[in-house]
């Protein structure tokens, strides 16, 4: 069954080179990108949900013993799912072993068991993890740019050198340049990438696994007329997921409830923080009762999505039915939210009537009358008193609105 790595218990160790001492070595400035983009992924809740630091990024490692050091730790610390990447130049030492050899930073194509990364090391390190499933994604030329002319050899018999037993392996068997120039990512870990972000919209299964991004991977590779990926693949690992199916539709749907919800979180926030400002400024502004939906509606689509990392979704009826929930309280805050807004509206245009009446009293000549003046003053400090007492302001504008029009009939 399709699964996603245990986040807590899975390792994953991607490594790169895209500078090199070695003038021999062209610089491949795409791995840099490569690094970055992949352990993105990986680290995202659309994809692995790795912990960050459970997803160790080591660019331009000078030497072999450095990066032995670090595989090694991860392959004991994962128990669930160790990955191990590698992007860069793949030499073949053509001494009668054919050994295959990634370059490192400080690696000299004419020294390569003194300063490459030995792939039989690099492999005994994944064998010797007691994690479950085993990932091994190599994107390199399993030759230099200098050894092209060795090439005619048949890339199966290549890729029976990084033949892992009981791991996934998959490997760009290219014998050219790995990015044309000013491209973001190399061709094969660029399709990968845009796999996982994207989805494959054909697919029915919910998770992307190994088998299917390799499948799509190399359909594409196909298309483009680029050099094609190869895979072996021992045991379950192929039902292993690196990423949801983006274009799956109840993946979708869920993205965009996901979407809603945090919009109902922002407007309830915002009606929580109307009601403390009524509250403030409006005594008893009998304002409807209001409790948030948001983390309720969260902690339901939580556990309908638990299953999720198995490859079960929510049904399509359990979703609508939640997305109809987000409606109607929406729908309640903003009405909620209305009534908050009203109180401290209507205070603001008794202000006004208030101001509005005092100056055509001001006009009349009467505003500083016993009478007229004392109502002013009880409807003003009513009405910038806080909390206002809005029942007893209106009355007290009212009454200086009737003392100031009776004033005015007397005077015509």
């Amino acid at each position: 069954m399709a699964r996603l790595p245990e986040p807590g218990r899975s390792r994953a160790v991607l490594i790169g080179t895209g500078d090199y001492q070695d003038p021999a070595l062209e610089p491949l400035p795409a791995v840099a990108n490569n690094l970055t983009d992949l352990a993105g992924v990986l680290t995202a809740q659309q994809g692995a949900g790795l912990p960050g630091g459970h997803c160790e990024v080591l660019r331009d490692p000078p030497a072999q013993a450095a990066v032995g050091d670090h595989i090694v730790a991860a392959a004991g610390a994962a128990e669930d799912v160790l990955l191990v990447y590698y992007s860069g130049h793949g030499l073949m030492s053509w001494d009668g072993n054919n050994e295959l050899f990634l370059a490192l930073r400080d690696t000299k194509t004419k020294q390569l068991r003194t300063s490459a990364l030995r792939y039989a090391d690099l492999r005994q390190d994944i064998l010797d993890s007691s994690a479950k499933t085993k990932v091994l994604i190599l994107d390199c030329c399993f030759a230099g740019r200098t050894l092209d002319h060795t090439m005619s050899e048949p890339a199966d018999t290549l890729l029976s050198e990084v033949d892992i037993a009981g791991t996934y392996v998959l490997a760009a068997t290219e014998n050219r340049a790995l990015a044309p120039p000013g491209w973001r990512n190399t061709l094969f870990t660029g399709e990968l990438l845009r796999l996982l972000w994207e989805g494959v919209a054909a697919e029915p299964g919910v998770l992307l696994t190994l088998d299917v991004l390799f499948r799509e991977v190399r359909a594409a590779m196909s298309r483009h007329n680029w050099p094609e990926p190869r895979s072996n693949n021992r045991n379950s690992a192929a039902h292993l997921a690196l990423a949801y199916n983006a274009s799956h539709e109840l993946r979708k749907a869920i993205i965009a409830l996901k979407a809603r919800l945090d919009e109902l979180a922002a407007e309830e926030t915002l009606t929580e923080q109307t009601y403390a400002l009524a509250s403030d400024k409006i005594a008893e502004p009998n304002l409807p009762p209001h409790s948030a939906a948001a983390p309720i509606l969260r902690e339901r689509l939580a556990v309908a999505e638990q299953y999720a990392p198995q490859g079960r979704l929510p049904s399509a009826a359990a979703l609508a039915d939640m997305s109809a929930a987000v409606d109607d309280a929406l729908s309640k805050t903003r009405d909620a939210r209305e009534v908050a807004i009203g109180s401290i509206d209507r205070r603001d245009r008794l202000r006004g009537r208030l101001k509005g009446y005092q100056a055509m009293a001001v006009r009349l000549r009467i505003a500083e009358e016993a009478e007229v003046g004392q109502r002013y003053v009880l409807a003003r400090d009513l009405l910038w008193t806080q909390p206002c007492d809005l029942g007893a302001a209106t009355r007290a504008v009212n009454a200086f609105q009737r003392a100031v029009t009776d004033r005015r009939e007397k005077l015509r």
